[in-house]
This record gives C-alpha cells, structure tokens and sequence, in this order.
C-alpha cells in the first residue's frame, strides 16, 4: 500500500509538473505573438491578463487613460478629459439606449468589459486609430470604442443636429461592440462578414429614431465593400457613401423582412461561415438582387 501511494504521489507530482511546464510554454508562445503583432516590449503577466480578458492594452492606449477623467457604467468604463465631464450624463443617456436598442434586434448578448476613450482633438483620436476622416472608431483587439465631440454648448442645449452625431457615435460604435461579441468565436468569425453587412447593421441602430433622406450617391458594388482595404477605397471614390448605402441596404432588410432577419443571419453565418448562403437563405433573395434593389423603394 505505501508503495502504491508513493508510485501515486511521484506520477501525480510529474504530471502536474508536465502541466505547469506546458502552461508556461503556451504562456511565453502567446507573449511573443503579441509583441510581434503589436511591435511593443510587453511585461509577461501584462500579455497574460491580455490573453485572459481578450482585451490588448497598448502603451498609447495607457497614456491616453493616464490623461482622462474614469466613469464606469454598466460594462463600459469612461475616460474623458475634464472638460466633457458635463456630458457624461447624457453620454450614459445613450449608452442606455444602445444597448436597450441592440437587445431589441439581436437578444441577449454576452458581453465583456470595453473601454470608451473621448476624444476632444481629432488628430489625438486618427493617432490611435490610423483611420482618416471619421467621428468614432471601434477595435475589437483593443476592445476600444472610441468617439469624438464638438460644440459641448450645443449639445448640451440638445441642439438636434449636435445632439444627433454625438449620439449616433456612441449607438454606432457601441453596435460594433455588440457584433464582435455575437460573432466571437465563430465559425468564420467576423472575417466571414462583408464590411458592408457590419457597418450597415451600425449605421442602421445609429440612426435609431431618426429619417433618414437619401442623397444621390454612386453605388458601389458589393463584391467591392468585403473588408477593410476596399471599404476605404471606396470612401473617399468621387459621389459615394458607403456609409448611406449600407444603411440603405440594410434598411431595406429590416422594410421587407422585418429586424429580426438581421439575427437569422448572424446566426446562420455563425453556423456555417458562410455569408453568402446563409444570406439566401434566409432571404430568398441573392445580394445581386439586393443591389439591385435596395435603392428603388427610397428614391
């Protein structure tokens, strides 16, 4: 008997060493990867806890918070410079309404602690982001939601055109948010998702409780919308917007087949990687035939 259990504390004793040795070789594995994707010196347990919580902090992000006043609400933890610290209020006011909103079309979805920088200087926010040209920006890597303001008075004052491209950051961004946590570990992931499709989806609860008129713009295909390279491409292509166009698109979707079509996808593609067919799927129709005809209804 003494044997066996001294055979059973030495087997015992190496597996847990194979174990500890293994975990610690995963751990220095994912550390270097991070650094080499991110081209930072990363302390071990710092990338550790990254690891952990799926949520990369970067130095730049660091000194940004370093820099800002801290709120937290709900899932979402605040950094404002002092002088937004009058809008937290009604940023807390939308904040309630995006996530009130995408539970209505999407469900319950599992959420993760995310991160909202404001941003009062654009050129500060296009350092962090790399992007031209935009009021907001969401990572998926960093999970990041990050906005920016103009015209504290006139959005206090509610002002509506101040008031309504504050908040549609915020709802926009935080939509972003909400589909990279339904498409998580999925099949396909979001990769498996045209641009179009995900910014459309934004644009759309961005403009929650809001008429939207259409302008004349260029269509641009939707082979040519799939990821980000060709999204950019196309957004600074003479007469188009492609924002407009993909809310049109989905607005179209959520007109014939009512909100709920945008989780039958999400939830089909999940399933199969595949967007393209589960999009016909579901629909009936091709996205040849949405191209086509997307734009009658609102012209």
């Amino acid at each position: 008997m003494k044997r066996f259990i001294k055979i059973f504390g030495i087997t015992l004793s190496a597996i847990i060493l194979v174990l500890f040795l293994f975990v610690i070789g995963v751990g220095v594995y994912f550390h270097k990867a991070l650094e080499n994707k991110t081209n930072e010196k990363l302390p071990y347990l710092q990338s550790i806890k990254m690891i952990l919580t799926a949520n990369f902090e970067g130095k730049a992000e660091r000194d940004l918070k370093e820099t800002r006043l801290k709120d937290k609400f709900h899932n979402v933890t605040i950094y404002y410079p002092n002088d937004f610290s009058e809008l937290i209020p009604i940023t807390k006011e939308t904040l309630d309404w995006a996530i009130n909103k995408n539970k209505k079309v999407f469900g319950t979805v599992k959420v993760k602690p995310v991160d909202l920088i404001v941003f009062k200087d654009k050129k500060e926010m296009q350092e962090l982001s790399g992007l031209i040209d935009v009021s907001g920006f969401y990572s998926d890597f960093d999970k990041l939601i990050a906005i920016k303001y103009e015209d504290k008075e006139s959005i206090l004052e509610k002002k509506e055109t101040s008031l309504y491209f504050f908040q549609k950051s915020i709802l926009h961004e935080y939509t972003h948010y909400i589909f990279s946590q339904m498409v998580a570990s999925t099949k396909g992931g979001a990769s498996a998702y045209p641009l179009w499709f995900n910014e459309g989806i934004s644009e759309y609860i961005g403009n929650d409780k809001t008429i939207v008129e259409p302008t004349n713009f260029k269509v641009v295909p939707f082979d040519q919308l799939n990821d980000g390279k060709q999204w950019q491409t196309a957004r600074f292509q003479e007469d188009t917007n492609v924002y407009m166009e993909s809310y049109f698109a989905i607005k179209y979707l959520v007109d014939n087949y009512e909100e709920g079509v945008l989780k039958e996808i999400i939830y089909s593609t999940n399933s199969t990687g595949k967007f393209e067919e589960s999009f016909e799927k579901i629909t009936g129709i091709t996205l040849y035939d949405l191209e086509d005809k997307f734009m009658v209804s609102y012209k």
